[in-house]
């Protein structure tokens, strides 16, 4: 089996913990390991992480680590990428979870030398992204072309499995910028075959501790599309507007 980590960011997580971990103890498949990082939360994410480690029965290595100071989330997310040793990394977030029990089983195949990215589907409790997923991510190319929008519309930054060394290499930016997760994807699609499956799903959160994307700046994200090309600007012009609104519409 292609060795996978599953590595999971957390910042004052608490309301969602027990969520995560009944969604990890319900897997019919799991990856090599799963590793937490804890950044300086201020709630009792840490004590939950740690118990949930020493207590959950998995069937893998269960790890936590913690950030003394809160180093962001590109800083998280590329500490995680240092910590972990699978060939492929996933990174979920702590208020996102796995829809299908056998999430990696349909993924393992799809984890190959020919693949940079694999591209998980999407669900949310936002009706308008539920939907969108539903009805559009079955037009969307089993390898999609760079200009094709995934992350927001078709996919969320949780299910995205990266080739690890492609991580090493090409890290996050940091400090990130509202749409530099999608900057980022765009630059890693450029190095490599990307493959998007809309089923398995990750359960992605909307809700009013996440950033809300209608009061965000996006100049900076807008900028740097430039560097794509006219219809790489456009189409992703349009996707983010589609994120905003459906972010207004689940207040």
């Amino acid at each position: 089996m292609t060795e996978v980590s599953l590595a999971i960011p957390v910042y004052n997580s608490a309301p969602f913990l027990d969520g995560l971990f009944e969604c990890l103890r319900g897997l019919a498949r799991f990856p090599g390991e799963i590793v937490f990082l804890d950044d300086a939360s201020s709630d009792d994410s840490l004590q939950r992480l740690r118990v949930f480690a020493e207590k959950s029965g998995l069937p893998v290595p269960v790890r936590v680590i913690a950030n003394e100071y809160n180093a962001g989330i590109a800083g998280a997310y590329n500490r995680l990428v240092r910590e972990t040793q699978g060939e492929w990394v996933q990174l979920l977030d702590g208020d996102d979870a796995l829809v299908e029990r056998d999430y990696y089983a349909q993924v393992m195949s799809a984890l190959t030398v020919d693949n940079v990215l694999v591209i998980t589907g999407l669900e949310s409790n936002s009706a308008l992204l539920r939907h969108d997923a539903r009805w559009f991510s079955r037009l969307v190319p089993r390898h999609p072309p760079v200009w094709w929008p995934l992350l927001g519309s078709f996919a969320t930054r949780s299910g995205v499995f990266y080739r690890r060394q492609s991580l090493i290499d090409h890290p996050f930016t940091d400090p990130m910028y509202p749409g530099s997760d999608v900057i980022h994807l765009l630059d890693l699609r450029r190095t490599g075959r990307c493959l998007f499956m809309s089923r398995p799903r990750v359960f992605h959160r909307v809700h009013e501790q996440s950033t809300s994307s209608r009061s965000r700046d996006y100049t900076a994200y807008r900028r740097q599309l430039a560097r794509f090309g006219g219809g790489v600007r456009f189409v992703h012009g349009c996707d983010i507007a589609l994120r905003q609104l459906a972010h207004r519409w689940s207040r």
